[in-house]
């Protein structure tokens, strides 16, 4: 009887355990946000960096100031910015969905494939961001143009 017991005690309690995993719809293995609206920890957020022109980046940020053009400054600024980070890509396109609409950016498209390419608007101009997948170090790419 306290075999039998403890045999169903531990058999709920592993399948209990294998449904608090997360699923994976990635190919990468990478967990997909369920929507719950549960923020990842502070600590586990990237932090704000530099900003050029009014977008800002993640701590962290190198800009490669060889292959970077910016004209203008400002709200005015234009170009294109080629970066790296040290951090996980997913965290950093967390960084830019968090931080970008506080900036008055509205995301109007966000595509999710081997890469992760993000648009943003301002009434006078668009952003483009193409963040390579990475787990240690992250490639990001990013277009400024005034809307025509």
């Amino acid at each position: 009887m306290t075999k039998a017991l403890l045999s169903l005690l531990v058999t709920v309690g592993m399948m209990w355990g294998f449904s608090a995993v997360v699923q994976s719809d990635n190919s990468d293995g990478a967990a997909v946000y369920d929507g719950t609206g549960v923020k990842p920890p502070k600590e586990m957020l990237l932090k704000e960096g530099i900003t050029i022109g009014d977008v800002r980046l993640p701590k962290g940020t190198r800009v490669n100031n060889k292959k970077s053009i910016i004209l203008g400054s400002g709200p005015n600024s234009y170009g294109k910015i080629i970066a790296t980070v040290r951090a996980d890509s997913d965290l950093v396109m967390r960084f830019f969905l968090d931080n970008m609409p506080g900036d008055g950016w509205e995301l109007i498209s966000e595509f999710r494939a081997d890469d992760i390419t993000l648009t943003f608007q301002k009434p006078t101009r668009v952003v483009v961001m193409l963040i390579e997948r990475g787990k240690r170090t992250t490639d990001m790419r990013l277009t400024l143009t005034p809307r025509s």
